[in-house]
């Protein structure tokens, strides 16, 4: 007996001294380099480079709407472009690919007074695959920092002995910064739910008033850091003139009657859609658990063997549930395609919101430090996809906070429920549902390069003549078409020409180096009022050089018949008697006479 348990004493201590350095060590540099590992995949001329080419041509000047409303992420964009490597989307990639691997770290760094430190990493590396938006995209990715870093001090400073004042302030900084970095991050403020959450609790035992008295000095705090964030965000500004900045309201909110998309209607209503077909899906796991629990409880259950042919029985009913949701579309395995994982964190999701809304319950004997985090996670999930027109996948952009914290609740399940038999059905379904997300998304991060190759064809091909796109990697047909595009292009930004490109491919300028012509190189979109278009074409002095494409081979490169806007442009190409120059499949370049 007791050579038996010095054998397991050993056997632990060595697990332990294994554990350390790679908890130091391992642990960190895996997370710095795992949003870097597709940083060379995927040429998008959509939403990737449109935000490149905001950061290069559209500060510094006059600016427009989006500017002001994305306004610290694209100043932090155009200093990334002057680094070494900046004047490439490969470059630009690996610079704001930290971005996600410091949002990670700080949560490895701050959060293992509570949680361990190999949880800590599954959950980060977890966040991290499921990340989709391309990382240039830095009101993104700077917001989720931000929000990440505001609820890591909250916490610090609301479960500190005694309550450290000052991270109250540095929450709110962060929260303020965030509003300049995008605009409808405002939603953000209502985190303050849980520092009320928080106050409560933590002050059970004072008397009414006094509780009352905390509560608003915490906010006060809050609101102050809120203010000297928001302000400090807005010094760049000044070389534009405030009022520049604050014209941006009204003009950012007139948007909604042109993308109805935007309106916080729709937003919410997408969001709630969402979530129901996520909720649909777990449903079909509901009985199964049910029909689970009554299994374990049957006397045949008893005895061992009993046991383990019950288990292998139910595992094997998980993965038929599995197979299920893969035969009904829930998710797929081409991993160049963000669908393969969405349904699975969605799952998860589900999982996290379940999970939160029993910490804050004080389910299972939480302590107060427990619901405190658990009020932060459930504020989290409901607050991240507001401001945004894509669903719930914000969401999943955004898990670094909420990942460690689910595994650490089913981990915290798992050793309350002891080895009570039926709790097995619950154990093994949330543990599928983990397991498949951590696959999925891993294979999906490896893979997916945003709206490139999406149908699995394989990037293995490179543009030979743009500097911008040296050692990029896309399809053999987006490269064929980008080379002779750019090759026809080549020299025109140097010659004072601009350009207009429509059909989805605003990226095209900062490709070409060629400055946009109108306000926004992404005219298409219905956030760019039709009247801003029509005003900016008649007041243009000289005629830029006009690039269409077309996103299918079977679409027309432009039809007046379609949308307003084309009818718009189209137009304008005839009453300028403008020519077609250039084409292959994907583009065409159309030229004023004299050009």
């Amino acid at each position: 007996m007791t050579a038996g348990l010095t054998r397991k004493g050993w056997q632990l201590k060595k697990a332990k001294k294994l554990q350390q350095p790679l908890e130091k060590y391992v642990f960190p540099v895996i997370l710095l380099l795992w949003p870097l590992v597709a940083a060379n995949q995927g040429i998008c001329v959509s939403d990737t480079t449109y935000s490149i080419v905001n950061y290069r041509y559209l500060t510094g000047g006059s600016g427009s709407t989006w500017l002001f409303a994305t306004f610290l992420a694209n100043e932090a964009g155009h200093f990334l472009t002057l680094l070494p490597g900046g004047g490439t989307l490969l470059g630009m990639n690996l610079y704001t690919g930290l971005t996600v691997s410091a949002t990670a770290l700080c949560v490895y760094g701050c959060m293992s007074r509570i949680i361990p430190k190999w949880m800590l990493f599954l959950g980060e590396f977890l966040a991290i695959s499921l990340c989709w938006c391309p990382t240039v995209i830095l009101y993104n990715y700077l917001t989720y920092f931000l929000l990440t870093a505001a609820c890591l001090f909250l916490f610090l400073a609301l479960t500190g002995v005694p309550v450290k004042r000052r991270y109250f302030v540095l929450a709110g900084v962060c929260l303020g910064l965030n509003v300049t970095v995008r605009f409808s991050n405002l939603a953000e403020a209502a985190l303050i739910l849980p520092v009320w959450f928080g106050s409560r609790i933590t002050d059970g035992r004072q008397a009414p008033r006094q509780k009352v008295l905390h509560c608003l000095q915490r906010t006060l705090l809050c609101l102050l850091g809120y203010a000297a964030g928001f302000a400090a965000g807005l010094l760049p500004a000044l070389h534009y003139g405030l009022s520049s900045y604050f014209a941006m309201i009204p003009a950012l909110l007139g948007m909604t009657s042109s993308a109805s998309d935007y309106t916080l209607g729709r937003m919410v209503a997408d969001t709630a859609a969402a979530w129901k077909s996520a909720l649909r899906w777990s449903a079909v796991l509901l009985p199964c658990i049910f029909m689970g629990c009554l299994l374990f409880l049957m006397p045949v259950t008893k005895s061992r063997a009993g046991r383990i042919a019950a288990r292998i029985l139910y595992l094997a009913g998980l993965a038929a549930v599995v197979r299920f949701f893969y035969s009904r579309g829930m998710f797929t395995v081409n991993y160049r395609d963000y669908w393969s994982m969405f349904g699975w964190g969605m799952q998860f999701a589900v999982l996290s919101a379940l999970a939160a809304v029993l910490g804050v319950a004080g389910a299972g004997g939480t302590t107060a430090e427990e619901r405190i985090l658990s009020a932060l996670v459930l504020a989290l999930t409901f607050i991240t996809p507001i401001g945004s027109n894509n669903y719930t996948f914000p969401l999943l952009n955004c898990l670094f906070f909420t990942a460690p914290y689910t595994l650490w609740m089913f981990r915290r399940c798992l050793v309350q429920t002891g080895n009570r038999e039926y709790s097995f059905s619950w154990t093994a379904a949330a543990a599928m549902l983990i397991v498949m997300t951590m696959v999925q998304g891993a294979l999906f991060h490896i893979n997916f390069a945003f709206r490139d190759g999406t149908d699995g064809t394989a990037r293995t091909a490179t543009v030979g003549n743009c500097a911008f796109l040296s050692g990029m990697r896309t399809t053999q047909q987006n490269a064929e078409d980008l080379e002779g595009l750019c090759g026809f292009l080549s020299g025109r930004g140097q010659e004072g020409q601009k350009v207009i490109a429509f059909g989805n491919a605003p990226g095209i300028s900062v490709i070409a180096d060629i400055p946009p012509a109108l306000s926004t190189s992404w005219p298409d979109l219905d956030s760019y009022p039709y009247a801003d278009m029509e005003a900016e074409l008649s007041a243009l002095e000289e005629e830029p050089v006009i690039v269409l494409r077309r996103e299918q081979e079977s679409d027309a490169f432009l039809s007046p018949e379609t949308t307003d806007k084309s009818r718009l442009m189209s137009d304008y190409m005839r009453a300028h008697s403008y020519v077609r120059a250039y084409e292959n499949r994907q583009y065409e370049v159309w030229l004023p006479p004299e050009g």
